[in-house]
C-alpha cells in the first residue's frame, strides 16, 4: 500500500544590520595670554671661594723625602731603641755566661750569634704605599644670591573646546523572510491484494 508523504520545505529569516558611525571632531581656539614684565630689578651675587688642602708629607716621607727635623726623630727613636736592644742582648748573653760551669758551648754560640747577618729580604713596595698617605681636606664654599625682582602680570583668557559628536545609527531589517512549504507526494493508495 503506498500511501501519501508530506514533504516539508522552509527557509529560515535572515536578519540585516546596517550601522551609521560618522567620526567626532573636536577643535579649539587657542588661549589668549598677555604678559607684563617691569624690566626694573636687582640680582647680587657673593661668593666665598672653596679651599682644598692637600697634606703629601707622608707620601713623601715613603720616598725619604723628609724635613731635617723629622730625620732627626726617626734618628733619635731608633738610636733609642738600638740602646735598648744591645742593653736586653748585653743582659741575655750575660746570664748565658754565668751558667758556664754546666757543661755547655756558652762562648762558642754567643760568638756564632754574633758573628751572623741575617739574611737579605727583598719585596716590592709601591711609593706612597698606600692611598692614605695623602690627606685631603676640603671646606666648601658659599654663593649667596640675592635678587629683587618684580613678578609678572600674565593675563591667560582660554576658549572652551568645540565638541562634535554626532549620533551614530544601526538599522536593524529583514532581508529574507521565513518559509514553510508542503507538498503531497504519492497520492493514490492501493487496495487491491
Amino acid at each position: 500500500m503506498d500511501l501519501p508523504r508530506i514533504a516539508i520545505q522552509s527557509t529560515q529569516a535572515q536578519t540585516a544590520v546596517q550601522t551609521s558611525r560618522p567620526p567626532m571632531s573636536i577643535s579649539q581656539q587657542n588661549a589668549d595670554m598677555q604678559i607684563d614684565n617691569a624690566l626694573s630689578g636687582r640680582f647680587r651675587m657673593s661668593q666665598e671661594f672653596v679651599e682644598i688642602s692637600i697634606d703629601q708629607t707622608e707620601a713623601f716621607a715613603d720616598a725619604d723625602v723628609k724635613s731635617i727635623f723629622r730625620r732627626n726623630d726617626e734618628w733619635a727613636q731608633r738610636a733609642m731603641q738600638q740602646a735598648l736592644q744591645y742593653a736586653a742582648k748585653t743582659a741575655r748573653q750575660g746570664e748565658q755566661l754565668k751558667k758556664i760551669e754546666n757543661q755547655g758551648d756558652v762562648i762558642p754560640e754567643l760568638a756564632r750569634q754574633d758573628g751572623e747577618r741575617a739574611p737579605k729580604e727583598y719585596n716590592y713596595g709601591a711609593v706612597p704605599s698606600s692611598m692614605d698617605k695623602v690627606q685631603f681636606g676640603y671646606q666648601p664654599g658659599d654663593i649667596q644670591v640675592d635678587v629683587d625682582w618684580p613678578d609678572a602680570n600674565i593675563r591667560v583668557q582660554r576658549h572652551e573646546p568645540q565638541v562634535s559628536i554626532p549620533r551614530w545609527e544601526t538599522n536593524v531589517y529583514l532581508q529574507q523572510k521565513n518559509t514553510i512549504r508542503f507538498d503531497v507526494t504519492g497520492n493514490t493508495i492501493n487496495t487491491m491484494r
